[in-house]
C-alpha cells in the first residue's frame, strides 16, 4: 500500500488556514441520528490537513475528505469499513458525479450555521444526480435546521457536543405545512387549498 503524502485538498494553500468550509480537526460522535432515529455512530470524520496520507487514516468507518477519495480512491475502496466522501461547502458534488454508486455516504460539513451552500449540494445530489446514499450533515448543525436539511436531502445528523439529540428528533415534525419544493417531494400547503368560485 502506498504511504507517498498528498495534499487533501488542491487549493487548500490558497486559503487561509482558519478557513470556515473544511473539518478543522478530526470529529468523532459517539451517536447521530439516521432516518429520525438515534444510533450508535461508527464514522471517524478525517480532518483536512495541508498534509495528509492514506497511512495517517484510522482503522473502521471513516470520512475522508473529497481530494483525498479522488486521488486515492483506489486504495480507500479496497479499506475493511466504510470510506465515507466530505463535500465542503466551496466544492462541487458536480466533481465526482460519476462516482455516487460507488459511495455509500456523503458527508457534508457544515461549520458555519449562516452558510447555506451545503443546503444546495444536499438538494443537488437528491434530485439532479438522483443519489440514493446516506447524506449526513456534521458539525454546526443547530436543531432549527434539521427539518431545512431533511427537506434539502439529507438523512443522516451528528450535532455539536451537548445537543440533545432526544429534543432534536422533535425538529422533524415540527413543521406540518411546506410552502416551498424541495428534494423530499412533500404535499405544498397551496395544494390543500379548494377552488372557490
Amino acid at each position: 500500500m502506498s504511504t507517498t503524502k498528498t495534499v487533501a485538498n488542491r487549493a487548500i494553500k490558497a486559503r487561509s488556514k482558519g478557513t470556515p468550509d473544511r473539518i478543522q480537526t478530526d470529529i468523532f460522535n459517539a451517536q447521530a441520528i439516521i432516518d429520525q432515529k438515534i444510533v450508535e455512530n461508527t464514522i471517524h470524520h478525517v480532518a483536512e490537513t495541508e498534509e495528509l496520507s492514506i497511512a495517517d487514516l484510522p482503522q473502521g468507518d471513516i470520512s475522508v475528505p473529497m481530494n483525498l477519495w479522488l486521488d486515492h480512491k483506489a486504495e480507500l475502496k479496497i479499506r475493511d469499513g466504510v470510506v465515507a466522501v466530505q463535500i465542503a461547502a466551496d466544492e462541487f458534488p458536480e466533481d465526482f458525479s460519476d462516482e455516487y454508486s460507488e459511495i455509500a455516504s456523503i458527508v457534508l460539513p457544515m461549520v458555519s450555521h449562516v452558510d447555506g451552500r451545503s443546503y444546495s449540494h444536499a438538494y443537488k445530489l437528491r434530485t439532479r444526480f438522483n443519489y440514493k446514499g446516506e447524506i449526513r450533515a456534521i458539525g454546526d448543525v443547530k436543531y432549527d435546521q434539521l427539518g431545512f436539511l431533511s427537506r434539502s436531502g439529507c438523512n443522516a445528523f451528528e450535532l455539536p457536543e451537548g445537543e440533545s439529540l432526544e429534543t432534536a428528533l422533535k425538529a422533524f415534525t415540527e413543521m406540518s405545512d411546506v410552502y416551498q419544493p424541495s428534494a423530499d417531494g412533500g404535499a405544498l400547503i397551496f395544494s390543500r387549498r379548494r377552488a372557490t368560485h
